[in-house]
């Protein structure tokens, strides 16, 4: 389990004072300072926008707003309209902008009204007839339609004009408001919920609290009053349900929800493009690189990832992944198409290679996205449908994935280089075929290439940039590609995968103009499904186009009439009939089919007809960076911009085109950076690189070519806390302001950054040094110990990139031993020294970079480097001179014939194994992110923790280093704020201060960093979220409170997270997730696994009986006994017995019959089945139900196989599971809740064991249980002493020679245990005491019964035999009698076998009664008898009975 820890504090520096940065500054600068690749909104089922934004480092940012209202300027707000947003005609039936401004002030809060009517003196009466009116005015609004009756409606709205706010007032309003760009807005309003977009929220309550008489709008009744919400202050609000009206978060600076930081990230792993999937709420993101990841946008957890390609060959860099399209095909299923477009590789502009113009050539893929459901039984996946060699001759943005709704039939349409418009349709095969298919391919004789042929692909691959003839040659040698001309069909052979082709059509040529360089392309069906119209377009030009479906075939191009100063960033289909245009000038068209004579008509089938594109709406944007519509909110276009001074925002352009033109258009705000740039503050530094070695050992490279040294505790601590805590080694002294902050700080400051940092050790003295490279392309030596600059070059021209170093006990290395190779980013290597920091050799770059590195060869003296496209070449070390150049492969037979090792490149020292930075980060969010790997972490803790074994009082809490780390990390996942109480506890008792510090999640090669300020939103995201968090919690607080004096305390906070916080987050609260909680028991460590088991036993008490019913019914198909032999042992399978199986030994009422049969049985086969890796949650779950599974399978062989597994000590059978101990566990807690049953099995298995060894591991565990749980044995004593005694029997010497050894332990461990047992060694008698007063004699000889000693009407405290074996003293407490026997043999025995011996008079009385008094002590408990009555013989004849205390002798 990883947990993302950041510490934005540390992103910049000041040189004087060397303190930290407000965090929200940094994530702020961070976005500002980003190149956005991508740009996606969409509307909730909440009713919240949502924005995503994708950088060309592999970030997503995601923004949260509340929907602005249509009707915006009711609201109290003042905005600042610009010239090209004022209405060009008068005001026409709508609501005139001075009668909303107007509106809008007499409905506010009474605060606020106030204030208002004091600016514009209004009069009492006045403001009572401004109500009134209001009230007429807003009734039309609700009941009248406005196509209907326009008339009425303009004569209606006429009659407020006379409210018309004069001009002077506003000329007051505007003056107190400081000057803001124009066309922006100053104050955001609480926006109101639109009955058009979101159901209206209750606001009774509101009225009822915020009522004037001085309000006019009090005045309204509660029907027909305008629609708007005031907060409740009573329930703390849920993230994704805030009332804006009171909470500026929802337009101020926390709009910003998460970072997400996609792994790989960096340079070439760009977000390029993005679709949203509004039914499942999941964000599809395309890197260029070509991954493809799914997120949940309720948390931003990656919950699938795939690779566009399996092909592991350098060369697909050279195709940049770029554009998605997504169709849905199912109920969870939808189809993915990623399309790459060919591009420069990534170091094109290092090497210098020209910039040729790309082909049009296109790389596609195709993806099955088939959605997990909601109780995690089947997760979220991506399944490949098509094979990795699907290219087709035109660009990647000229593609679109068409479904015929009627036959559900797809069909790929995509515009060609020759600018054609082609279709191909596609059928995708079910799974079960192409498995029957291969099955069937590979056993048939005449299987052969010629059965593959139905995927037709053309040459994959073209070189790249400008190479000498030697270089092109040797690439395509080395992957044996043939350039040909080839047509859009043209193709090799290959594997379709799950994908069928059709033959391609070309439809005809869409545009013929020259100038027409393609921008996009958008299609879809029209009518019923017998035409496809589409969009085609360049930066200023779009073109439209109707291909025809039925037997004609034939296509109509129709022209688009656009005319804007910017470049179209987008064009979507409303509907079949109207489309909208997304660039500077916002334009709305409207498809009309006319005839020959321009009368409307329908288009049909055999008819001809014109198409026009009618512009109904062209709405004046502005410039923009990039802009997104969304299906799910036709009506709001999102554009991000940036200001004049620098600054990113983000803007929602509200377009109602069928209202009138003072309406139409609503340009709002939504967001903006506080800062204009993310670079270094005047006079300080930012941090450029990071290199994590140990918990308590961190470096940071900063812009000021500095690297610094802090520990994890100082870079999560507040400034303040880090300030006056004692975190400063022994060594140090803070002397000046940077060991505020900083441990340490190298002594020579560089006069470029530090990009990159590397840990390398000298192998002859064992210093560890820091190895660094700064963006002037130089490289630094740093001694670690003391952060020293030892030694300095300037080799490269760009910056360095690996480090590899060679051993000098290597021997084959040659000249290479004892020196680093730094490699940089154009692939020229510098040989270092370790010995003396020397340079050695520069070893020039090739034309692309280095992938391998190999040295040995004659002499050990060469160095086989091997490039990226497929090139090699060998260099003589000795000499420095070149050898030769040859391809790949014949570098790799020569490597393989001997001589030679490989040189890993970056495969350095190990660093820490709890830490880890995010590789290939380059921004401040992900630089600042450490992963910590929990499991890792607390177990290195937690054992030094236990070492230390001393109680630590408050005075020196901070002085230990693990309990430092221990609270650090608390102090970030910790929430304070949501108790006082709790607060307290973690602050002054176990010294946990809240941090500056954020804690994200860790999903599928993917980060998730949020962006909250309040404690009560980090509950209220996602279960899964919550589930990590309070995992983290209680795991870390477990090792915390392992010091003894901070248990009681951590107990404390422990209790309150685990079962308080639904109480005090209120309704938002998120719970966390069971099926995950569950998940986690499985793959984390002890520590780990221990939390999630507490915390999902807790999580299934909590959920409702219909919760618990259904989330059984989700699972138990999947139950192992359910399951084919190849999937009983599944991760699916193990994990619904763990979730079935606690709910019903929790709530067996719940479940059916059939449920629990199938729980039970699944449980027997786990147990039974010695090679199954989960036989631990089996015998678990025997032990917490077995009362309910008894009923359901064979209960005697479920005992009897923890029998087995808690006594066997055979090598061959203990694994690693060591299931043992847990086995004995579930054997003493099933005898305690079903003794009978328990008792019946034990001693049946004792007298009729199948085999001696089961005979022998069952009175193993006797001797086991006589010792944990003596009481549970009490009752059954004589039943189970009679089977031991009969294991004895001398009839069988092989059976008595098996159990001889454990029998006699279990005698002695009875004997010593039970007073009403004993044994004498001389005559080997053995007498057994019941509970109903009689005392059985054994002879151990012949493993018989003699006789029975019936004296006692009660229960027997205690016997025992005197020394010569001829008496025995048997007592009852209850009685208050000693009672003597003669057991001596004597002659009558012979003739009376089974009766006691005379006593020295008739009858069967005792040989002698003795009572005695001691009071309370009579009624003394059976636990208290074992431990308190005992007898001792002191002489022959004399016997001393102890009863707690007291001593009575008696005379024999």
């Amino acid at each position: 389990m990883l947990l993302p820890l950041t510490f934005l504090a540390y992103a910049s520096i000041q040189d004087i004072s060397e303190s930290g940065s407000l965090s929200a500054d940094v994530l702020e600068s961070n976005f500002n300072s980003e190149q956005i690749t991508s740009f996606l909104s969409w509307k909730a089922e909440d009713g919240l926008h949502h924005t995503a934004a994708g950088s060309s480092t592999g970030s997503v940012y995601v923004f949260i707003f509340h929907p602005p209202s249509l009707h915006s300027r009711k609201r109290p707000t003042i905005t600042l309209p610009s010239d090209h947003n004022l209405p060009s005609a008068p005001p026409s039936p709508g609501r005139s902008p001075s009668h909303s401004r107007r509106h809008s002030r007499a409905i506010q809060s009474p605060s606020l009204l106030s204030l208002n009517q004091a600016l514009i003196n209004v009069p009492a009466q006045a403001r009572v007839v401004s109500g009134v009116s209001r009230e007429q005015v807003e009734a039309p609004k609700n009941y009248v339609d406005f196509e209907d009756e326009p008339g009425r409606l303009k004569d209606l709205l006429k009659s407020s004009s006379k409210h018309e706010r004069p001009s002077w007032e506003r000329t007051l309003a505007d003056a107190i408001i400081p000057s803001f760009d124009r066309g922006v807005v100053i104050e955001q309003s609480p926006a109101q919920t639109s009955p058009t977009l979101l159901p209206t929220l209750p606001t009774t309550a509101s009225r009822s609290t915020n009522k004037n008489k001085d309000d006019p709008s009090s005045l309204l009744s509660a029907t027909n009053s305008p629609a708007f919400s005031l907060r409740l202050p009573s329930t703390p609000p849920s993230p994704r349900q805030l009332s804006p009206a009171s909470d500026r978060s929802t337009f101020g600076r926390t709009a910003l929800k998460a970072s997400i930081i996609l792994d790989p990230c960096g340079p070439g792993h760009a977000a390029s493009a993005m679709v949203h999937i509004e039914t499942k709420d999941l964000l599809v993101v395309l890197q260029e690189s070509g991954k493809l990841s799914a997120f949940d946008m309720r948390d931003g957890t990656c919950v699938a990832t795939c690779q566009c390609t399996t092909t592991r060959s350098y060369e697909d860099q050279f195709w940049k992944w770029d554009t998605l399209r997504m169709l849905h095909s199912g109920d969870k299923t939808y189809l993915i198409l990623a399309c790459a477009s060919t591009s420069q590789p990534p170091f094109a502009e290092t090497f210098g290679l020209a910039d040729e113009p790309s082909d049009s050539k296109a790389h596609l893929n195709l993806f099955e996205l088939s959605v997990g459901d909601p109780d995690g039984v089947d997760p979220t996946r991506f399944e490949r449908l098509a094979s990795d060699g699907w290219q087709i001759d035109g660009p990647s943005t000229g593609v679109d994935l068409l479904m015929n709704d009627a036959d559900g039939s797809l069909q790929l349409v995509y515009i060609a280089s020759t600018n054609h418009l082609v279709t191909r349709c596609l059928t995708i095969i079910p799974a079960y075929e192409i498995q029957a298919r291969r099955r069937s391919f590979t056993s048939s004789p005449a299987y052969s290439q010629e059965d593959q042929k139905s995927l037709m692909i053309p040459n994959p691959f073209k070189a790249f940039g400008s190479r000498s003839a030697e270089n092109v040659a040797l690439l395509g040698q080395s992957h044996g590609y043939v350039t040909e001309q080839e047509s859009p069909s043209a193709a090799v052979t290959g594997d379709t995968g799950r994908v069928r082709f059709d033959e391609e059509e070309s439809r005809g040529i869409v545009t013929s103009s020259p100038r027409l360089s393609l921008g996009g392309f958008t299609a879809r069906y029209a009518g019923l499904n017998e035409r496809i119209i589409g969009l085609v377009w360049s930066n200023t030009e779009i073109m439209g186009f109707t291909a025809e479906e039925q037997e004609s075939k034939s296509l109509t191009t129709f022209p688009v009439p656009f005319s804007s100063r910017g470049t179209i960033q987008g064009v979507h289909f409303l509907d079949d009939e109207s489309f909208v245009v997304l660039s500077e000038t916002i334009c709305h068209y409207y498809i009309r089919y006319v005839d020959a004579d321009n009368n409307p008509t329908t288009p049909s089938p055999g008819t001809s007809f014109i198409t026009r594109a009618i512009q109904t709406v062209a709405t004046s944007a502005g410039p923009s960076l990039m802009m997104s519509w969304s299906r799910t909110s036709p009506h709001d276009i999102f554009a991000l911009g940036q200001s004049r001074s620098g600054q990113k925002e983000v803007l929602i352009h509200m377009i109602h085109p069928r209202l009138d033109v003072s309406s139409k258009h609503h340009r709002r705000r939504l967001w903006r950076t506080q800062g204009s740039s993310s670079g270094p503050t005047v006079g300080g530094a930012t941090l450029t690189s990071i290199l994590p070695l140990e918990l308590n050992l961190v470096l940071l490279g900063y812009s000021d070519g500095r690297i610094r040294q802090a520990s994890l505790p100082r870079l999560l601590h507040r400034r303040h806390h880090v300030q006056s805590t004692p975190l400063l080694t022994a060594s140090s002294s803070p002397t000046s302001g940077s060991n505020v902050l900083f441990e340490k700080v190298s002594d020579t400051k560089l006069p470029s950054s530090v990009l990159h940092m590397h840990l390398v050790r000298k192998d002859r003295t064992g210093e560890r040094y820091i190895l660094g490279g700064t963006d002037d392309g130089g490289i630094a030596i740093w001694a670690l110990e003391s952060l020293k600059l030892r030694a300095r070059f300037t080799p490269f021209i760009v910056p360095l990139k690996h480090v590899a170093q060679v051993l000098q006990s290597n021997e084959s290395a040659g000249p290479l031993r004892g020196s680093l190779l730094c490699v940089s980013g154009d692939g020229t290597i510098a040989v270092i020294s370790m010995e003396d920091f020397e340079m050695l050799y520069l070893i020039p770059g090739a034309s692309s970079p280095i992938a391998r590195i190999y040295a040995g060869g004659d002499d050990n003296s060469r160095a086989t480097l091997i490039y990226a496209d497929g090139s090699a070449r060998i260099w003589d070390m000795k000499s420095g001179e070149f050898i030769r150049a040859m391809t790949e492969e014949k570098a790799k037979e020569l490597v393989d014939a001997g001589g030679w090792i490989n040189i890993s490149l970056d495969n350095l020292e190990l660093s820490s194994i709890s830490i880890s930075s995010i590789s290939g980060s380059t921004e401040p969010v992900s630089l600042c992110t450490l992963l910590l790997s929990l499991d890792r972490f607390l177990k290195f803790t937690s054992v030094n923790v236990k070492s230390s074994g001393q109680l630590l009082s408050s005075s020196v809490k901070h002085s230990n280093a693990t309990l430092s780390q221990l609270r650090a990390v608390l102090s970030v996942l910790l929430t304070p704020g949501l108790s006082p109480d709790i607060d307290e506890i973690c602050e002054s008792r176990l010294g946990i201060f809240p941090s500056s510090g954020m804690v994200g999640v860790s999903s599928i090669l993917a980060t998730t960093i949020f962006h909250h300020d309040q404690p009560i939103y980090a509950w209220s995201t996602s279960a899964k979220v919550s589930a990590d968090r309070i995992i983290a919690i209680v795991s870390v607080l477990r090792t915390l409170s392992l010091a003894e004096e901070l248990s009681d305390d951590c107990q404390t906070v422990i209790t309150f997270y685990s079962t308080s916080l639904a109480h005090v987050v209120g309704a938002s609260y998120q719970a966390p997730d069971v099926a995950y909680l569950a998940t986690m028991w499985f793959n984390s460590s002890n520590d780990v696994r221990q939390a999630a088991k507490t915390l999902f036993d807790a999580g299934i008490v909590r959920l409702s009986d219909e919760e618990s019913i259904a989330l059984v019914d989700a699972w138990q198909h999947h139950l192992p006994c359910l399951q084919p032999s190849t999937e009983k042992e599944s991760a699916k399978a193990s994990l619904a017995l763990f979730i079935c199986g606690y709910m019903a030994a929790e709530k067996y009422n719940l479940l059916s019959t059939s449920s629990l049969t199938d729980i039970s049985k699944s449980i027997a086969l786990y147990l039974h089945d010695e090679s199954s890796a989960h036989r631990g949650l089996a015998i678990d779950l025997c032990a917490r139900g077995f009362q309910t599974w008894q009923h359901y399978i064979d209960a005697m062989a479920i005992l009897r196989a923890l029998y087995t597994l808690a006594t066997n000590s055979r090598k061959e059978i203990i694994s690693a599971q060591n299931v043992g101990p847990q086995a004995r566990l579930a054997v003493l807690h099933i005898a305690s809740s079903n003794t009978p049953l328990f008792m019946t099995t034990l001693t049946l298995d004792i007298l009729n064991p199948k085999t001696l060894d089961q005979r022998k591991a069952v009175m193993q565990l006797v001797a086991f249980m006589i010792r944990k749980r003596p009481l549970i044995l009490y009752p059954n004593l004589p039943r189970l002493m009679e089977a031991v005694v009969k294991s004895l029997d001398p009839n069988s010497t092989a059976s008595r020679d098996a159990v001889l050894d454990s029998a006699t332990d279990i005698i002695g461990h009875v004997v010593k245990t039970f007073p009403t047992v004993d044994f004498h060694m001389a005559t080997q008698r053995l007498a057994v005491g019941t509970s109903e007063g009689a005392f059985i004699m054994y002879d151990l000889k012949t493993a018989t019964q003699l006789y029975v000693l019936e004296g006692h009407k009660r229960r027997p405290a205690a016997c025992t035999f005197s020394p010569d074996g001829r008496r025995i003293v048997t007592v009852s407490l209850e009685e208050g009698v000693v009672l003597v026997w003669k057991v001596g043999s004597s002659f009558t025995s012979f003739f009376n076998p089974g009766a006691p011996p005379r006593q020295g008079h008739s009858g069967s009385q005792p040989f002698k009664t003795l009572k005695f008094n001691v009071g309370d002590e009579a009624h003394m408990t059976v636990a208290g008898t074992l431990e308190w009555v005992r007898f001792e013989w002191p002489a022959e004849r004399t016997v001393r009975l102890h009863i707690r205390e007291s001593v009575l002798t008696f005379s024999t």
